[in-house]
């Protein structure tokens, strides 16, 4: 297991600083329930709820050959997981069989090494949740390791995401995540380029419809972003029913998409969030 931190545009894994991860683990995000009692009526009424925050926890042990080692490193951690700007953490685990055996000497290497590994499809955008002072664990072959105990908080969304995506779109849009994506919280946007002259233009994405009253063009290029509606780079909100688009989860994976024209649909930026 490890750990990759991205920062902006540096990103660096925890293992190259001698970093061994133990533990990594997330919980739930936390729910707010929206509900509602009334005298003489048993129970209550749900009108729904948000989700405010995720924590996950990190467990490791850091290697340091002297003081002046321990202080870099140290040093490193602090600058890199204390920032109060947030930054995306992810998880690299090893597909390999759990449990392993082999007799003393039949393979070489450090016992400590790390190497491989395959990076989740999600990541998380957290800053630091408490703060954190390495512990001395003990001393193996004159290194000295410090327990590491790290807890995380989301600094956005509560979710873990994947990467921004971009995909043409045809019938249907790939979608695992296991909450709902919505436009008003991604921003990703849809791009349609009409293939023929129309009057009206009507898409669907899942079970919401956006409708556009206006002259279409052979060409025309709109880019449909929740908040916003552009024609060939001009604002068209007034001409639209000014809908925004929600990736639902499913079991299929797919989002279907239908459109009244014939045109060519991008989707631009979207991400699949998880529980």
């Amino acid at each position: 297991m490890d750990l990759l931190i991205t920062n902006g545009t540096t990103s660096a894994k925890l293992s190259d600083k001698g970093i061994i991860t133990a533990d990594f683990d997330e919980g739930t995000p936390s729910l707010s329930l929206n509900t509602k009692s009334f005298n003489g009526r048993n129970g209550k009424l749900n009108f729904g709820g948000n989700y405010s925050e995720k924590k996950l926890t990190y467990t490791g042990y850091m290697q340091t050959s002297s003081q002046s080692d321990y202080e870099a490193k140290r040093n490193w951690l602090y600058q890199f997981l204390g920032s109060a700007t947030a930054y995306y953490i992810t998880p690299i685990y090893s597909d390999g069989s759990l449990y392993g055996f082999e007799r003393p000497g039949q393979s070489t290497g450090s016992k400590l090494g790390q190497a491989g590994g395959t990076e989740s499809n999600k990541r998380f955008y957290v800053t630091l949740d408490d703060t954190f002072v390495p512990e001395l664990a003990g001393s193996v072959n004159n290194v000295q390791l410090y327990k590491l105990n790290i807890s995380f908080v989301t600094a956005a969304l509560p979710f873990g995401e994947t990467k921004p995506k971009t995909a043409t779109v045809t019938n249907a849009i790939t979608y695992a995540g296991t909450v709902k994506a919505s436009q008003l919280e991604v921003p990703y946007y849809i791009q349609l380029v009409a293939q023929q002259a129309a009057s009206t233009i009507s898409l669907k994405i899942g079970s919401r419809t956006w409708i556009y009253n206006g002259t279409v063009a052979n060409g025309d290029v709109f880019k449909i972003g929740g908040v916003y509606n552009l024609k060939n780079t001009l604002s068209v909100n007034d001409n639209t029913n000014l809908e925004y688009f929600v990736l639902d989860p499913s079991i299929s994976g797919t989002v279907a998409v239908t459109c009244s024209i014939t045109a060519t649909i991008e989707i631009h930026d979207y991400k699949e969030l998880y529980l």
